[in-house]
């Protein structure tokens, strides 16, 4: 177990802010140099490790909403991550460096896991099932050679392998929904939205069986792990789409956290305002900006983290900036006690996976 706790005391007022305000949307920039993987694992660990929650209608809290008035309202308990860079063992493997056991929680229809990075580009099995088998021969005779090994396209495949009771239960690895592009733009992320939806639709199948489909989505914490991959790998995907794509997202969840990259030259080379006015811009920097600086403007709270302005340091990692987004209410924040109070601290990661956040000069 880390020598630290699992979430910081600074860092805590703003993860509650995500996963109580319901229809948030988190923004989290990272540099190559500060990765956003550790602050994630905090929001798993913000709402995994509540408590299970039994109380009638689904709402688990009740605050102060004004004089003599109280409100009640729901928060995130149930949490779906889509990740885009970061396999499944990772997430697994740095979760239980914080005491979070993922697969239990799977078991448990309070955490699901979609990779969007092993089966991303794969060829649909149509497509693969219409090759055919590799052959060898002497260059320029019409006749081929099959290779040492290669089945006989003649012969049945299905009846060679022998089927048992124990393979037809599926592993760990099996229950993980792979996402995969299947055909271009708009129609690659409508299909990508609607296993991202099936998804959604599993971790909420006890409430639906309960009968209380109303109010099943609205305690799901959605979290998007670098989905401006998208952007850099599909051309005919732009700001525009992704953002729609996320948009749709929303509706059916109770928060959204995401993360996105946010090095100089995928931001800043796009600014019109930038004194080289002979700097060429690329598509990529340009919908790569355009969709970052429009999720910051929808956001309620945007977190920034960067390296040090002088350098690399031994005891420090980087900076978390943690500001409000254009999308911040303010007078709704007042009522619910969530304000977000704007601010700039150090962080460190330890080598045990804790995480040290402090002010600029405490020890």
């Amino acid at each position: 177990m880390p020598s630290q706790p699992p979430i910081p005391h600074i860092l805590s007022p703003y993860l509650t802010h995500s996963t109580r305000s319901a229809q948030s949307l988190t923004l989290i920039t990272s540099v190559l140099a500060a990765t956003s993987n550790w602050l994630l694992l905090r929001y798993l660990h913000s709402v995994l490790s509540a408590t299970a929650l039994s109380e009638e209608d689904g709402y688990n809290e009740t605050i102060e909403s004004g004089p003599g008035r109280q409100k009640r309202r729901r928060r995130a308990r149930r949490v779906v991550l889509v990740s885009f860079l970061r396999e499944w063992m990772f997430w697994r493997g740095e979760g239980k460096r914080l005491g979070l056991d993922l697969q239990r929680f799977v078991d448990g229809d309070r955490f699901r896991y979609v990779d969007g990075l092993s089966g991303l580009f794969d060829r649909p099995q149509q497509e693969q099932g219409s090759v055919r088998p590799m052959t060898g021969g002497v260059m320029g005779s019409g006749r081929s050679i099959p290779m040492r090994g290669a089945i006989d396209s003649t012969r049945p495949t299905t009846s060679s392998i022998p089927t048992s009771p124990q393979s037809k239960n599926p592993t760990p690895q099996q229950k993980q929904k792979q996402l995969l592009l299947s055909g271009q733009g708009i129609t690659a992320l409508n299909q990508l939205e609607n296993d991202i939806l099936a998804v959604i639709k599993s971790i909420t199948k006890s409430d639906i069986m309960s009968g209380n489909e109303e109010h099943a989505e609205d305690d799901i914490l959605l979290i998007l792990d670098q989905p401006d991959l998208i952007l850099a790998t599909t051309p005919d995907i732009n700001e525009n789409d992704i953002s729609e794509w996320i948009m749709g997202l929303q509706q059916h969840v109770h928060s959204t956290v995401i993360t996105t990259s946010a090095d100089s030259p995928l931001i800043h080379n796009a600014n019109t305002y930038t004194p080289d006015a002979g700097n060429i811009v690329t598509p990529l920097e340009k919908n790569h900006s355009a969709f970052v600086v429009g999720l910051a403007h929808r956001a309620s709270m945007v977190l920034q983290l960067r390296t040090l302005d002088t350098g690399a340091a031994k005891d420090v990692s980087g900076v978390l900036r943690m500001s409000r987004g254009g999308g911040y209410e303010t007078q709704r924040a007042e009522e619910d006690e969530d304000d977000v109070t704007e601010k700039e601290v150090l962080y460190f990661v330890q080598r045990d996976g804790g995480v040290r956040v402090f002010g600029r000069g405490e020890v």
